[in-house]
């Protein structure tokens, strides 16, 4: 009845378009969209089955409020925060590190050649596609209940069981154990846990407007204090892979928009005037690499069967050995990564911290589909400072090494993520590359956004 109702109503007619959707997904969408006008006393039918819990959290409950609300909404959020109004940071570090990240960036651009093609081999592969993801977990940052995109353009199709290996799924429900106060935390396998095949679902230009989101992440997750001090580079390093991360999301709506003058327009915006964030894409893109290649140094490494697909383990082999990873260029940026986390004023506890919270507001993404890529893109990059870093942030921890966990093992949604990773990384600076041809501008625009009259030494 519920259905029926919705269906007439005009709420649910897009979401049934998009192709099958979870039973929980399909209450959520309904009771999100409003249909039910006169509160939760009209869903008194669902209270004795599983949806009891759904509809009478305090979430559910404020999404059957009737109409006429907005009003005290508004008043409710009348005095937000100074995050909400803040200048957005920039992350153009022109200290010590930054003539290192420009000589590997120059390497990168140099070889383009085997890398991006094996990566993008890996991909293919189920073991580095198929991730799991609950798309339903609330927002636990700032109030949530904006309008989200249009769900003909956000929505992604999760795989059907039927499709995904069932040695993905019982290597995952295996790997689910995780320290308290790790890098990362992956969505475990459960009810409200589907997977998705980023095979089948790319990421694209939704037309979702992320701004508070990453306005969030800027302003509260990324480090604001004593970022001059020489001794801070370990703050600087995050904010710069923050700032990667973001750079991917912007190459790849550019790159759906395409090569025209919307497209040239919008990478002006987001990357070639956005100080700073073209080379930080590019050293989000050598720690991967440099992760990648550290990985393969480990016990498990040779032992891995990759689920049973003999043809991994060559393409890894031959990523790995590939002179870019090993080339000084590129790994100057993971040695200064380390050698800033030498510093004594280094707490690893804090970029631990922030990896998990990242993680967490994924939540607060109304997109699907965007949600889902953000999930794996964190992942990667989490599992990139776990392998650099180690989980005490040394590697040289004083415990013996045979009680304490060892980085250089991962389990196969964080592997896979590293590698799906890097692969987004590597097509977001092949994006910047065609675009920055495409622009016709200098250069030194491109790399480093545009000039600013009083760069920030440090």
């Amino acid at each position: 009845g519920l259905l029926r109702e919705g269906a007439r109503r005009g709420v649910l007619a897009p979401q049934l378009a998009a192709g099958p959707v979870h039973h929980a997904h399909m209450l959520l969408i309904f009771v999100q969209s409003g249909a039910l006008e006169g509160g939760a006393a009209q869903c008194s039918a669902l209270r004795g089955g599983a949806a009891a819990g759904l509809v009478s959290s305090p979430a559910a409950q404020h999404a059957f409020r009737p109409p006429g609300r907005s009003a005290v909404r508004l008043q409710e959020w009348a005095a937000r925060p100074a995050w909400e109004s803040a200048d957005m940071p920039t992350y153009d570090y022109r200290n010590q590190t930054f003539p290192v990240i420009l000589a590997g960036m120059r390497r990168c651009r140099e070889d383009r050649g085997a890398i991006p093609a094996l990566l993008e081999q890996l991909v293919e592969r189920d073991f580095f596609s198929y991730f799991p993801v609950n798309l339903i977990t609330p927002c636990m940052y700032f109030p949530s209940g904006d309008a989200g995109c249009e769900m003909a353009t956000c929505e992604i199709r999760a795989a059907r069981e039927r499709d995904i290996p069932p040695a993905v799924i019982a290597r995952d429900r295996e790997e689910y154990n995780f320290l308290i106060d790790g890098w990362v935390s992956k969505d475990m396998p459960s009810d409200f846990t589907e997977y998705f095949d980023l095979r089948e679902s790319a990421s694209r230009n939704t037309g979702y407007n992320g701004q508070r989101v990453w306005r969030f992440i800027h302003t509260n997750l990324c480090f604001q204090k004593r970022l001059q001090q020489e001794e801070m580079g370990w703050k600087r390093d995050f904010n710069r892979l923050v700032s990667g991360m973001h750079a991917v999301v912007d190459c790849e709506i550019i790159e759906d928009i395409g090569r025209n003058e919307e497209g040239r327009c919008e990478y002006r915006r987001r990357l070639r005037d956005e100080p700073g964030s073209i080379l930080n894409l590019y050293y989000a893109y050598m720690l991967t690499l440099s992760a990648i290649r550290e990985v393969s140094k480990g016990p498990s490494f040779e032992s891995c069967a990759y689920l049973g697909d003999a043809s991994i383990p060559p393409l890894m082999r031959a990523l790995t050995s590939d002179d870019l990873l090993a080339s000084d260029s590129v790994q100057s940026a993971a040695a200064s990564l380390r050698a800033h986390a030498s510093s004594p004023d280094f707490a690893v506890w804090k970029l631990r911290l922030r990896t998990r919270h990242l993680k967490l507001i994924m939540g607060c993404v109304e997109c699907n589909v965007c949600k889902v890529h953000g999930t794996v893109l964190v992942i990667g990059l989490a599992s990139t400072l776990q392998v650099l870093l180690g989980d005490d942030g040394s590697r040289d921890a004083t415990q013996p090494a045979e009680e304490r966990p060892d980085p250089l093992k991962l389990d196969r949604v964080s592997l896979g993520s590293l590698v799906a990773t890097a692969a987004k990384l590597s097509r977001a600076c092949a994006t910047v590359e065609r675009f920055r041809e495409f622009d016709g501008e200098d250069l030194s625009q491109a790399y480093f956004g545009a000039p600013r009259p009083h760069a920030d030494p440090s």
